[in-house]
């Protein structure tokens, strides 16, 4: 029996999350994927990972976010979905703001990794 689950996430920004996959380490496809939701139907989505066991995960746009999608009684990643959703929000945020501030003018300094698991970063801009 499929325990076939939509987590809705607050990430908007395709390639933002594909650096976030990325940067987990994880694998990842575009081209027309799809997960078995069930014996008899599948179900699209826009980013695939797949998993040794055939349950796939994927990421769905839907209402102006992207979606997880997964059977969480089959989840074969190294972290709890709870932690993997932490992980991901932290790489989303981080190359976010890294992108914004590009945009304005700033570039990377450096980036200290925190003992909480933060993450600092300096950015620097001339102005003339």
């Amino acid at each position: 029996m499929s325990h076939f689950t939509k987590i809705q996430t607050t990430i908007q920004d395709l390639n933002l999350l594909k650096h976030a996959l990325t940067d987990l380490g994880l694998i990842w496809s575009m081209n027309s994927s799809h997960i078995q939701v069930d014996e008899n139907s599948q179900h699209k989505v826009d980013i695939l990972i797949r998993q040794d066991n055939l349950s796939h995960i994927g990421f769905i746009w839907n209402d102006n976010k992207y979606h997880l999608v997964a059977d969480l009684q089959l989840w074969e990643q190294p972290w709890s979905l709870e932690v993997f959703l932490d992980k991901l929000s932290q790489k989303y945020a981080y190359h976010s703001i890294i992108q914004e501030t590009k945009k304005q003018g700033f570039e990377k300094m450096e980036q200290i990794s925190q003992n909480d698991g933060s993450i600092k970063l300096v950015v620097q801009r001339w102005s003339c």
